[in-house]
């Protein structure tokens, strides 16, 4: 049988409030009193039901985290540096996935229901109208990667500055036909990064024509298909900016299925920075997104925002946004 608070008060003589303040170490028990209450509770071998105690208080000390996917290197550093934050502070954490091509809202269902204190969403499908709904019932939310809203904090990476010096790197290098493989048409990063390409293209007297996107959708396997796509193309781009490594990798496969040789027939390129980008051959340019970071200070800010709640103050919503960093290796032709 599970050994309960009224099991606890019956041994020790006392009420279930005085067992009560004992276990939150609470003033105004005297200390004899405590000393019983504490050696019952060795004896008895009794555990505090967290989560009851949590809705007693109203928290849960959980907070929620809802990425794409869980099998993407670059949301897995996001993850990790989620739950340092939340580790370091005292909570757990829950993770649900939420593919971007689900439309599933089963997870919706879980965070209303008062489950978790707060919630950190990072690139997800999820609808402005959804986010509002969540933020209006007075979750604690904070969005990675993800469109701003006003009133609701942000951290997202430099994804236009980080496409700029990628497409700065590869006219540099002599590229003047390039190619880029899209990830998912309807993401804020996506669109950040054909915006940084084709304006510095615009700036050198160059365009990036309509044929030379292909459009793949952020997984592994479909930077495959759109690189068989550009490489029929009459005219192969001299080099390939993908939207990720994932896609990248893929590019980089299609070509040597072809029997083409990168970078000294064709350049590929990529953007995230995952830890496989070393490791491949040839090794991987690409730009560094500060996944971890964002992930860390995603958490800790909506960490801050429960505090805050508590003691009855209101923080104004923070929209940071963290620099990217171009990372040269052989894919690109580079000496």
């Amino acid at each position: 049988m599970t050994t309960t608070i009224f099991d606890v008060a019956r041994r020790a003589g006392v009420s279930i409030g005085t067992v009560s303040r004992v276990l939150n170490n609470r003033d105004r028990v005297h200390p004899d009193t405590r000393e019983r209450v504490l050696q019952v509770v060795a004896e008895l071998g009794y555990q505090r039901n967290a989560l009851a105690r949590g809705l007693a208080l109203q928290e849960t000390r959980i907070l929620g985290l809802l990425i794409p996917m869980v099998n993407d290197p670059f949301f897995f550093e996001i993850v990790r540096g989620v739950e340092d934050a939340t580790t370091s502070r005292g909570y757990s954490l829950l993770i649900a996935s939420q593919p971007r091509a689900s439309a599933d809202r089963a997870y919706l269902d879980v965070f209303q229901r008062g489950y978790i204190d707060g919630l950190v969403l990072v690139a997800a499908n999820v609808q402005a109208a959804e986010i509002h709904e969540l933020n209006d019932r007075g979750m604690a939310m904070v969005l990675v990667e993800q469109d701003a809203h006003v009133d609701i904090p942000s951290f997202v990476s430099d994804n236009y500055g980080g496409a700029r010096l990628m497409a700065a790197h590869l006219i540099g290098l002599g590229h003047r036909r390039i190619g880029y493989i899209a990830g998912t048409d309807t993401t804020a990063d996506n669109a950040e990064r054909l915006r940084g390409l084709r304006d510095v293209l615009a700036e050198h007297g160059l365009i990036l024509p309509h044929d030379h996107i292909a459009h793949g959708n952020y997984l592994r396997g479909s930077g495959h298909a759109a690189m068989q796509q550009l490489l029929d193309l009459p005219e192969r781009p001299q080099a390939v900016f993908a939207a990720n490594d994932q896609m990248a990798l893929d590019a980089i496969q299609a070509a040597r299925d072809r029997g083409l040789r990168v970078p000294e027939d064709i350049a590929v390129v990529g953007f995230d920075d995952i830890s496989l980008a070393n490791y491949v051959s040839p090794p991987l340019t690409t730009v560094a997104q500060p996944a971890y970071d964002m992930g860390y200070h995603a958490a800790a800010f909506a960490l801050d925002i429960i505090s805050a709640a508590r003691e009855g103050r209101t923080l104004k919503p923070q929209h940071m946004k963290l620099s990217t960093r171009l990372v040269v290796r052989r894919s690109c032709g580079a000496p």
